[in-house]
Parts: structure tokens; C-alpha cells; sequence
């Protein structure tokens, strides 16, 4: 990681963590505990002021911070990194009828994920009108080396609706990448942390039913290894823990 970008990623980790600490000093302790008078059996002092917070910074971090991590991080080695970014094109009716129908059958179990069985489907799909298509990405590395990269950052534990919206929007991509003639193309659900610790402890069953796990899926060190370079993940734990040394914690 260049220095420059190192800096950048302390100013911004440290300004994010400011903010949402700040918020600890609008709360009364002595309100909280009168609002919620039975969770002083388990949150003693201060525990019950984090345990109000921590649901405004978990939706902070997945919202605003790894996204912006991600981006920063990319841009260390990349030139064309996005965010929220729309990918546009046409395919075939019939193309765009199969990635409905996969998605459909793996949301209601009548198929198992098949990351490469899907795509030669999709690409035998073809006839029809030619239909609009568009999708938005989390993160999009344009000259990714080998191929365009799309991401889909979320919660390690996502419901059943994310994950099939993440995994049509990937199958799109994908599609319309190969419309467009565009090689070595890569669509990923991933995710910033992995709190079974290792891939194979991984158990969240709606990941599992819908994503091809080792084709379509990143998790905490690949997500940021694949953007920034092998010790990336080690250099961005590095970072945190300089700052998180001289923050008063809630």
C-alpha cells in the first residue's frame, strides 16, 4: 500500500470513528436505563449505551465505511474504481427469461448454485427482442487486471432477498459483458468480514442455497487481497489498530 493511500485511509477511518463515537454523548445513561429497565441484566454502565448504538454504526459501516475502504484501497493500484456505479446494455429476451428463471429456482430450492452451469445456459439463451438492461454495483473496477470486476458488498449473514438480488445482478453483468464483448469479466458477493472465521465454518444457509460459494463469493481477507494485493488485508488491520489506539472507545 503507497503511503499516500495509507494516510488517506487514517484520515478517513479516524473521521468515520469520531463521528460515530460523538453520538455516544447524546445519550443519558440514566434514560437508557429507565428505556430499557431489563437489559441492565446483561449491559452494565456504558455497555448499555453501546448496545443502543451499535445498530446506527453496523448500518454506518455497511453503508459508508467499507465502501469507501474498498474504493480507496482499489485506487491504490487501479485508475477506474467506482461506487454505486450502472452498468447498462441490451440482451436478448430470451437471456434475460433464464437469468429470471435461475434465480427464481434457486430462491425456491428446485436447483443447486452452479456458477459455470449457469452462465453456459445463459449464453445458450439467446433469441427474442432486444431489451434494456441496467444494473448498479457496489464497487466496479473497470481495468481490474484480467477482466472488469464487479462487487456487491454486504453483510456476511444477508437475507434471501439480497442474496438473489445479488445474484441476478452478477448473472446481468455477466451477460452483458459478454454482449458487449468484453472478456474476463468477474461478478462477486462479498463480503468485508467473515464472522465464522474460516470459509470452510461458513454456514449461513441463504448464502449457500443461492451463491456459488467458491466461484461467486469473496470473504473478509480475499475481498481485500483481490482489490488491493496479497497483505492488504493485514496492512487495513494495521491501520485500524493505529487509529483505534487513540480513540476513546464508548
Amino acid at each position: 500500500m503507497k503511503l499516500e493511500t495509507k494516510q488517506q485511509l487514517k484520515a478517513f477511518i479516524e473521521d468515520f470513528a469520531k463521528k460515530m463515537l460523538s453520538k455516544a454523548q447524546d445519550v443519558s445513561l440514566s434514560e437508557l436505563r429507565k428505556a430499557y429497565p431489563f437489559h441492565e441484566l446483561f449491559f452494565r454502565g456504558d455497555a448499555i449505551v453501546a448496545f443502543t448504538l451499535q445498530r446506527s454504526i453496523v448500518t454506518a459501516m455497511g453503508k459508508k465505511f467499507y465502501p469507501t475502504i474498498a474504493q480507496m484501497l482499489a485506487s491504490d493500484t487501479y485508475h477506474k474504481v467506482y461506487l454505486d456505479h450502472p452498468i447498462s446494455g441490451y440482451l436478448d429476451a430470451n437471456t434475460c427469461n433464464k437469468i429470471e428463471q435461475i434465480v427464481t429456482d434457486l430462491r425456491n430450492r428446485r436447483r443447486q448454485p452452479d456458477h459455470d452451469g449457469e452462465v453456459l445456459e445463459i449464453q445458450g439463451s439467446i433469441g427474442g427482442d432486444k431489451r434494456p438492461t441496467s444494473v448498479i454495483c457496489d464497487l466496479y473496477i473497470e481495468d481490474f487486471n484480467g477482466g472488469p470486476f464487479f462487487a456487491e458488498i454486504k453483510t456476511p449473514r444477508p437475507n434471501l432477498d439480497i442474496c438473489a438480488e445479488s445474484k441476478k445482478k452478477i448473472l446481468y453483468f455477466l451477460a452483458m459483458m459478454k454482449s458487449q464483448g468484453v472478456s474476463g469479466a468477474m461478478g462477486y458477493l462479498a463480503f468485508p468480514y467473515n464472522p465464522f472465521l474460516t470459509r470452510e465454518r461458513y454456514s449461513h444457509n441463504f448464502t449457500r442455497q443461492v451463491m456459488d460459494m467458491d466461484k461467486e463469493v469473496l470473504m473478509g481477507r480475499e475481498l481485500w487481497d483481490k482489490i488491493g494485493g496479497n497483505g492488504t488485508y493485514e496492512e487495513l488491520l494495521e491501520v485500524i489498530a493505529e487509529v483505534r489506539n487513540h480513540l476513546p472507545l464508548i
